[in-house]
């Protein structure tokens, strides 16, 4: 039966081109200055989790800029939205979040030219949104389990990453990359009554540890050469 997983196909794919970008290096011996500035980038995973079940819609992009040698701060936005239903009961969650964080690149770097990087890093993440579920029966030991014919409550999460990746300049100043996440949500007990199914940029509200993954484009305004 053919692979029909659109995400594994696209990962699979961006991850040769750049690992093959990164081993070869192509060698420009006139310019050895270093190109500075922002760096911004829009996630591609994100229009593929519109094909996933149940389908998930969002936007997120980001920032990022090398302020010192391998150091590079990122501040990240984005938004998602996601509606399930099961029988009669019907759930649906959406709201934006941030993360805000730092890079550091392990790649040595033997071309001042060269740009690509190979970084580990970490983000402080917070979401606020709004979730609803219709036709659900909350438990309660002490006044018995009770009907709701809609349930809405507004939330903010927060979480810790841990980020790891890669960015690849395929083109001057253009950018393919990808980073693989272990988030930790710090307030798993954000709703005593109903637990989100989804929390925007965090994934599934259930699990206190979830992985992530962004396949990134992004292109460097080139401001500063030295």
């Amino acid at each position: 039966m053919p692979n029909l997983n659109p995400m594994k196909n696209i990962s699979g794919y961006i991850f040769n081109w750049i690992v093959l970008l990164l081993l070869v290096q192509t060698v420009n011996g006139q310019d050895t200055l270093r190109t500075y500035g922002p760096r911004i980038g829009v996630d591609l995973a994100r229009f593929v989790y519109f094909f996933t079940d149940p389908p998930e819609t969002g936007a997120e992009g980001s920032v990022d800029m090398e302020i010192s040698k391998n150091i590079f701060p990122v501040f990240e936005l984005g938004y998602s939205a996601l509606s399930d239903s099961l029988d009669d009961v019907k759930y649906v969650s959406e709201g934006a979040y941030a993360r805000l964080g730092l890079d550091y690149n392990m790649l040595p770097i033997t071309d001042r030219s060269i740009h690509h990087s190979i970084t580990l890093g970490f983000r402080y993440a917070t979401s606020i949104f709004n979730h609803q579920a219709e036709n659900i029966t909350i438990p309660s030991n002490y006044w018995g389990d009770y009907h709701i014919d809609t349930y809405e409550n507004s939330l903010n999460g927060h979480w810790l990453e841990l980020v790891g990746g890669i960015k690849a300049e395929v083109l001057p100043n253009f950018f393919l990359g990808w980073y693989v996440r272990y988030k930790i949500l710090l307030n798993p007990g954000m709703d005593s009554q109903v637990t989100p199914l989804m929390i925007p940029g965090y994934g599934k509200g259930m699990e206190n540890r979830v992985f992530g993954f962004t396949y990134s484009i992004s292109y460097k305004i080139p401001i500063l050469k030295r």
